[in-house]
């Protein structure tokens, strides 16, 4: 069976689905997962753009950062900080929830995607390394489950601007 074959079904079944499930499921890496998925569920642009990504995420009123390591899920919610390059890492400014260091010249690929959780509509731009794992990802913010207008319109706004295919 096709790849994009077996993720459809995987979304037909209703159950509570992620790209990291889609991908263990599938046998294949996150970043393969995801460009099997529907076009209207993702579109990419290269790491390159991480600057041009990351200055948009700070235009958001909140979000939440996602990072997953050895089993463990880290999420950190509120407005994404501005940064800047210095000593091999994106440096991201103090004072707000989110700090520390991000090595942004190991995202090879950026995906904008849209796929629902737990019901609900659900938009997160990723952040995948060279080999197909993503580092982290950055939701669109929600008040009260419902996402913040202002977030899903900036989201949807990066991704027409900077991908111009969606594989």
């Amino acid at each position: 069976m096709k790849l994009e074959d077996r993720v459809r079904e995987l979304l037909a079944e209703k159950k509570m689905v992620m790209l990291s499930t889609i991908a263990e499921d599938c046998g294949v890496t996150e970043l393969q997962a995801a460009r099997a998925l529907p076009e209207d569920m993702r579109a990419f642009c290269g790491g390159d753009a991480f600057d041009v990504v990351w200055e948009g995420l700070t235009r958001w009123p909140t979000a939440t950062f996602i990072m997953c390591h050895a089993g463990s899920v880290v999420e950190i919610k509120g407005r994404i900080p501005g940064g800047r390059h210095g000593g091999g890492y994106f440096n991201l400014e103090s004072g707000a929830p989110l700090g520390g260091h991000i090595r942004s010249d190991r995202a090879t690929d950026i995906c904008f995607l849209s796929l629902p959780f737990m019901g609900l509509e659900s938009h997160s731009v990723q952040f995948f390394g060279a080999d197909g794992a993503v580092l982290f990802g950055v939701y669109v913010g929600r008040e009260q489950r419902v996402l913040i207008p202002e977030a899903r319109e900036g989201f949807f706004a990066m991704r027409a601007k900077l991908c111009k295919e969606t594989v």
